[in-house]
């Protein structure tokens, strides 16, 4: 049975002016044709929910996943699963069985004896597949929107019949992006920001098992899909010569062996940490969580810890600044984001929802996977006047200001940030949207329905209750689309409904419309594909949705079955509504580079005689259902006889970070353009080399 499938005849979509090179601008205008075609032949569309395509053979779980652009690389989707930094082939023999078969080996030498993640939601089983060409891939891949096999598909929507000729058809549009191209650490649950200059800072991440971290920060540049060169560690470097364990290897229990000290290292191992792009292009550093390996499986989790320490990372040194001063207990990927609090450059400060609620877990409590329990404190952390302070060593609790309390912490929650300014670039509204989530171990029970919203830029910032979720949902996603609407879908509604000893998952399989400016939630589609943990969702240039991610072994179409021997990573394309509504507007002419306080002009042709906004909206990678850097920041503009429209830049980066951004027109029926690629703060490309 298929989901239910609904929206119009697509309209016809101009060519984008790209530059630079006749090249760029003919591979996205074929990224713009396959979108349009993809699930045309066999579902109905309406101008009313839109429409979900079929299903996109995906080759790796997209665990971690983000949109690239530069001007040196036409749109690609980049992507990452556990382990990281290996081939397929080093933990799974694609021999044996229908899926193959992990490697005790991989286990003992590289894991020192943790166990591998096996089963329903199991991580590195996810790894085995029955699409056995895909086995011997980076965990790591790329995806070139723009190839002309990208989304060649037989227009299946059943996980169960796709074959392994049906990803043959795409295979050639996915690339190698891990190991092969110098990745040497597992970036799985790490935290990840773009930087100024288009690069990826990846923060934390796993060694061996969950919630022991690491301090490496790794750099990615997804233009020539090659990482920011670090030592090979020593257990990768044994395991990889000698994978059967004929002559002694490194221990893996020790720190030095998994983890060895680089001068770019942060002061503290992180898992689950997040990662703030600032205003200045440093990269602020908050929670995680880590464990003591040395001990082994058995006794590990009783060391775990929260990390309260922020630190600043600066790409121009390949270093990172330690906060002692400015201690606070948060949960894991707290949710973090830059806000302006006054009329100076400099007047920027980083609100951070949820905080740890004592009484804090002691002895056997700590086994659990998160044993804290949380509130929804939200308060404003002051990383400058941290910096700058002389005691900035002396453990402490300074620079914060408590702003306003949710009435929960939304942990596992999606979010979304849209902000709006007016003439002058100054902002009218910066809002955070947060939809669901779970209160952490211990607290009373959450209505998981709950989406809250709140305007910092309001004289007394309050959260305030929006409309509910259509159903409870935890590990939910959000994306904001051109309109400055959120479309949120997936989620988990909770476990053991379907088992033992099947599937411990209930699904959320809506997806759902917020409008920030009524407040209300609407249901679009369905699809069949469970999306909660390890899920994605990014808008692409063409203002279509992909969902991506969730763990190969959860991707069965029956919730109910275990999907060990039937799932295998897909995405899908969603199509909005706006889509099916009217001609679209699209942008001829438009500056590469767009400055602070700066008004640029752009040239508009097409569409309806009206534009209603213009809007950028920053990309970069995601990961665990929320939205890290993707601000959306509605402009203000004025539109001439002549086609032209003059557009009002944000006046200071605490509104908009500098970095690449989508530059969407939206006509006064809401139908948006074709995104232009535009880089915000010339002159405030603090992305350094890192080397």
């Amino acid at each position: 049975m298929r989901p239910k499938m609904v929206g119009g005849a697509p309209q016809t979509r101009k060519g984008m002016n790209m530059k630079p090179g006749t090249f760029i601008k003919l591979a996205f205008s074929i990224l713009v044709c396959w979108l349009l075609f993809i699930g045309s032949e066999n579902s109905v569309a309406s101008p009313d929910v839109g429409e979900l395509g079929p299903l996109i053979p995906f080759h790796k779980d997209a665990i971690a996943a983000g949109l690239a652009w530069s001007p040196e690389s036409p749109p690609k989707i980049c992507f990452w699963m556990r382990p990281a930094e290996y081939r397929g082939t080093d933990l799974v023999d694609p021999t044996p069985g229908p899926l193959g078969t992990l490697k005790l080996q991989f286990q003992q030498l590289v894991y020192g004896g943790f166990p591998l993640s096996r089963g329903p939601h199991g991580l590195d089983e996810s790894v085995t597949t029955r699409i056995k060409d895909d086995i011997p891939r980076d965990n790591a891949l790329c995806f070139a929107l723009t190839h002309p096999d990208a989304f060649k598909s037989t227009g299946k929507y059943n996980v169960d019949e796709l074959t392994a000729d049906d990803f043959a058809m795409n295979a050639a549009a996915f690339s190698n992006a891990g190991h092969s191209k110098g990745l040497h650490y597992n970036v799985f649950c790490s935290g990840q920001v773009v930087l100024p200059n288009g690069r990826w800072c990846v923060v934390g991440g796993t060694d061996k098992a969950g919630n022991i971290g690491i301090r490496k920060i790794n750099l990615f540049d997804p233009a020539t899909e090659t990482w920011l060169p670090r030592p090979m560690p020593p257990v990768k470097a044994d395991y990889l010569a000698d994978p059967n364990g004929l002559r002694p290897h490194s221990d893996p229990l020790i720190e030095l062996n998994t983890d060895p000290p680089l001068p770019s290292d942060m002061r503290y191992r992180r898992w689950y940490p997040t990662a703030v792009t600032l205003p200045d292009g440093r990269v602020l550093i908050l929670s995680g969580t880590d464990e003591d390996a040395s001990l082994g499986p058995a006794h590990a989790a009783e060391t775990k810890v929260r990390q309260a320490v922020p630190e600043v990372y600066d790409p121009e040194t390949d270093a990172s600044i330690p906060l002692e001063n400015a201690r606070k207990l948060h949960q894991m990927y707290p949710r973090a984001y830059v806000v302006q609090t006054g009329p100076r450059r400099d007047n920027w400060k980083v609100a951070v929802i949820g905080e740890v609620e004592p009484p804090l877990p002691t002895g056997d409590a700590l086994r659990q996977f998160d044993p804290f329990h949380y509130n929804g404190n939200t308060s404003y952390l002051d990383v400058l006047s941290a910096l700058a302070d002389p005691n900035r060593d002396q453990p402490a609790e300074n620079h914060w200001e408590f702003v306003n309390t949710a009435s929960m912490v939304h942990d596992n929650g999606a979010g979304a940030q849209i902000w709006e300014t007016d003439s002058k670039g100054d902002a009218t509204s910066q809002k955070v949207v947060l939809f669901g989530g779970e209160c952490g171990a211990g607290a009373v029970a959450c209505d998981q329905r709950t989406v809250e919203m709140i305007d910092f830029q309001s004289a007394a910032p309050q959260w305030i209750r929006q409309a509910n979720l259509i159903q409870p949902a935890t590990q939910n996603n959000a994306v904001v689309l051109p309109t400055g609407q959120v479309l949120v879908f997936g989620g988990n509604v909770g476990r053991g409904r379907c088992g033992p000893p099947l599937r411990p998952w209930g699904n959320s399989f809506y997806f759902q419309m917020f409008d920030p400016e009524l407040g209300t939630i609407t249901p679009l589609v369905q699809t069949r594909i469970p999306r909660h943990d390890h899920s994605t969702g990014v808008l692409l240039p063409d203002g279509t949705v992909i969902t991506m991610g969730g763990n190969r072994t959860d991707l069965a179409n029956d919730p109910c079955q275990t999907g060990l021997d039937k799932g295998v990573p897909v995405a899908q394309i969603y199509k909005p509504a706006y889509l099916f509504k009217g001609p679209r507007p699209s942008i001829d002419e438009a500056p590469d580079e767009i400055s602070y306080k700066a008004r640029f002009v752009i040239r508009v042709t097409g569409g309806s005689d009206q534009i209603g906004s213009v809007a950028i909206i920053r990309i970069g990678p995601v990961t665990h259902n929320w939205d890290w850097g993707n601000r959306y920041v509605r402009l203000w503009f004025k539109q001439k006889d002549n086609g032209e429209v003059i557009v009002q830049a944000p006046a200071r980066p605490g509104l908009a970070v500098p970095g690449y951004y989508m530059l969407f027109v939206i006509s006064d029926e809401g139908v948006p353009s074709v995104a232009k690629l535009v880089h915000l703060g010339r002159g405030q490309d603090r992305g350094g080399n890192g080397d």
